[in-house]
């Protein structure tokens, strides 16, 4: 009878070890593999934020030249 209990501890040990093992191969999968849409979306926002910065620097030279002109 003690022999059914032990290997069934052992059992119940080796398949906690194979989820934890394929929960971490599947994390780790999902940190290497590269979002495509990140990319996308980070371009996006650097381009946006260069054209927020000319528009400023194009708005403030036309009220300076506004202001020499009054």
């Amino acid at each position: 009878m003690r022999n059914l209990n032990s290997s069934n501890i052992n059992s119940n040990s080796n398949n906690r070890k194979k989820k934890w093992l394929r929960l971490g191969a599947v994390g780790l999968a999902l940190l290497l593999i590269p979002r495509r849409s990140s990319l996308k979306a980070d371009s996006k926002l650097a381009a946006n934020a260069e054209n927020e910065v000319n528009n400023k620097v194009a708005n403030k030279f036309t009220k300076e030249d506004e202001s020499a002109l009054k």
